[in-house]
């Protein structure tokens, strides 16, 4: 078993594009091997803005001998009546590359047939990974990719060198003009030494690295940059916080070493979301705050030139914040001098879309809806007010100087310009939340208002682009509608609201008169949305689907129903009673004419006068517990009632019979059993039943991507 080590050494990649490109890496390493019938052990991945590697164990050092047992034609065909080769005989051993005696005559179940048996050696892998490591860095995919020195070979960066080692022999490929071997650079800055790599060894190698000022496992880089930036919050009673932006950065530097810098105390004045974006989204700093998140007059840069070259970045960074800063201290000192509602005309001449026309008509679409949903969810009048008035100004900041240079500011500064205007508090927040959740893992609007209108913003945007057809196709969603059905089903399952998705949609569609069909379109993508959702939290897919087959108008009663039956699944004797139960009713109730009332005097033998007598028992005690949201009772009840019963009806009653009236009463009472349970708490007739392997003991399910 071998070691192999492959270095592709590039100009300076964006830091975006190094992760994705070493999950490639793995994947397309591993199938190469595959294709070439060979296998490995560990795979690790690592990068730097310089380079991307990948280290694997437990090669083989050759393929594994390959045997063959190729079918030819029969033996009646290839031998003559005498036992000689026949022309197809004689064929087939040719085709083959080998001697007639050397076939096989064996027995099928169609007869005996001729075989060729073939052995063929395995080739070594030495010969076969050049093809493989070539095939991986031509198929790595980049956002943007680069040509150099002809048309050969697109990469993110122009690629320098190449070290492809197996154990200490060089893997001979050629890149563009750049041959393999065993040669890399330390760092630029703080070695410039050309490091020789003798063997395929991942601890070594790095350690020849740290020791030219590369640290190029990106769990350590990135555990020295925590270690760095929280020694320095420390003092000041903080700890990091920006974890994506750690991540980032981990991908900007060889060498990091964490700095702190100051900047002028003037700048706290602006508001601490404004200093902050302009330190993490432009210029990638690491805000220092007190132990209660107040900001500090401190920062703290990351600099790939070490302790030496501190003092140059410390100058340097501070000097370019302080420019940045200085614009927005003057955009939010020019920005207050006009307050929002006096912007609202200029919303008409910005467009939000072509073919749905201004930010002014979109604001007030959106009071509308959230007038409607004030309704819905009994706001009071001073309350109604409070939120008109805030879908009038959500959008107002959009004509600001200050969300003009800082887009990802919109809702936020709306916010503080209406404190700074003396307008309510509850006004402000409602225009900050409206945004939220603006991604998935986003915190939620708190307030009721805010509340409502993020729903109305967010079912205005989908509605309105479904109502024009800009609908979301396969991983193409230009407009992100997507994320806004994930946003509205957040709101409505954390603060529990008794929204009716079909009503609202229909709603806010009036909006765009003649458009009424798009209900259904949109009603079926939220499904898929719901669908999507509850299968990444992990719940089985058949359960969801069954769930939804029960309705899902009410997301937040739709999802308490989802954790009831995924709990009750885990309960395997009840489990099975309960959904075997749902589908025998089922899966014969379906042939009903129609659902309606049992006639009593059809009712002729015990078993089906029982079940009728048990059902006008308990329909009312089940219906009540499922008015009441209290699904586990209910599915308890259900089963604990019914099982019984039931199968011994189907074991004593024949329900096909010949007479339709007799044959249609037993069919209308089970069909009623069903629609008890199945169309408000789940359709579980969608249940795939388990497949016992028995000879690993395990349990799996009926499709893939679904476990118990």
């Amino acid at each position: 078993m071998g070691k192999l080590l492959l270095e592709i050494g590039t100009e300076e990649i964006p830091a975006g594009y190094i992760i994705p490109a070493l999950g490639q890496m793995e994947v397309l390493f591993r199938e190469g091997l595959k294709k070439n019938r060979l296998d490995c052990g560990t795979v690790k991945t690592f990068g730097t803005p310089r380079r991307l590697g990948l280290y694997a164990e437990d090669i083989p050092e050759k393929q594994p001998t390959l045997r063959e047992e190729l079918q030819g034609p029969s033996a009646k065909a290839a031998l003559d009546p005498d036992g000689r080769p026949t022309k197809a005989g004689l064929g087939f051993a040719r085709a083959q590359g080998v001697e007639f005696s050397e076939l096989q005559v064996r027995d099928t179940p169609r007869g005996p047939y001729l075989f060729a048996i073939k052995t063929r050696e395995g080739e070594l892998s030495i010969k076969l990974l050049p093809g493989v490591l070539t095939e991986v860095i031509r198929s790595i995919a980049f956002p943007k990719k680069m040509r150099w020195r002809g048309p050969g070979l697109l990469f993110a960066r122009p690629v320098r060198n190449v070290v492809a080692l197996f154990d200490t022999e060089i893997i001979e490929l050629e890149l563009n003009g750049v041959k393999s071997g065993r040669a890399t650079s330390g760092h630029p800055f703080l070695s410039g030494k050309t490091i020789v790599i003798k063997e395929a060894d991942f601890t070594s190698y790095k350690e020849l690295l740290r020791k030219e000022k590369v640290i190029v496992d990106m769990e350590e880089r990135v555990s020295m940059l925590r270690e760095g930036i929280n020694e320095i919050m420390r003092k000041y009673g903080s700890e990091l916080k920006q974890e994506e932006l750690l991540e980032e950065v981990n991908n900007l530097v060889e060498y990091p070493f964490p700095v702190e810098c100051t900047l002028p105390e003037e700048f706290l004045r602006v508001p601490q979301e404004v200093v902050e974006t302009v330190m993490i989204s432009h210029q990638r700093y690491f805000p220092v705050e007190n132990d209660s998140g107040k900001l500090l007059p401190r920062f703290i840069t990351v600099t790939n030139r070490g302790e030496r070259g501190a003092h140059l970045s410390v100058e340097g960074n501070e000097r370019v914040l302080r420019a940045r800063l200085a614009d927005a201290k003057f955009f939010w000192e020019e920005d207050r001098k006009r307050p929002l509602k006096d912007r609202l005309e200029g919303l008409k001449d910005v467009l939000f879309h072509e073919k749905l026309g201004s930010y002014w008509e979109r604001t007030e679409r959106i009071d509308r809806l959230s007038a409607y949903l004030a309704l819905r969810l009994d706001l009071a009048d001073g309350e109604r007010d409070g939120l008109h008035q805030a879908a009038r100004l959500c959008k107002a900041d959009l004509l600001t100087q200050m969300v003009g240079e800082f887009p990802e500011l919109q809702g936020v500064m709306g916010c503080h310009y209406a404190r700074e205007e003396g307008l309510p508090e509850e006004v402000a927040c409602a225009i900050k939340e409206h945004y939220m959740p603006r991604y998935a893992g986003d915190e939620l609007p708190q307030t009721r208002l805010g509340t409502i209108l993020s729903l109305s913003d967010k079912f205005d945007a989908l509605c309105a682009c479904f109502s024009v057809g800009l609908v979301p196709t396969g991983s193409q969603d230009p407009y992100g509608l997507r994320r806004q059905a994930q946003g509205i089903i957040r709101i409505l399952e954390s603060q529990r609201l008794p929204l009716s998705l079909q009503n609202t949609i229909a709603a806010s569609l009036e909006n765009f008169p003649g458009r009424g069909a798009a209900v259904k379109e949109i009603i079926a993508f939220f499904r898929d949305r719901l669908y999507q959702t509850f299968l990444e939290r992990g719940h089985r897919y058949d359960i969801v689907n069954a769930v939804l087959g029960a309705g899902f108008d009410n997301v937040s009663d739709f999802s308490d129903r989802v954790s009831v039956i995924s709990k009750l699944s885990e309960t395997a004797d009840f489990w099975g009673d309960l959904v075997t139960l749902a589908e025998r009713t089922f899966n014969i109730g379906k042939n009903a004419p129609s659902a309606g009332e049992v006639d009593e005097r059809l009712l002729q033998q015990d078993e089906e006068r029982s079940l009728w007598d048990v059902y006008l028992r308990n329909k009312d005690k089940i219906t009540s517990l499922i008015d009441k949201n209290k699904y586990e009772d209910a599915s308890r009840a259900f089963s604990d009632v019914f099982a019984e019963p039931v199968h011994a009806f189907f074991d004593k009653v024949f329900v096909n019979v010949e007479d339709e009236r007799l044959r249609n009463n037993r069919l209308v009472l089970v069909k009623n059993i069903n629609l008890l349970y199945a169309p408000r708490v789940a359709d579980l007739s969608k249940i795939v039943p388990p497949v016992v392997k028995a000879e690993y003991g395990a349990v799996e399910f009926g499709e893939a991507g679904f476990g118990a």
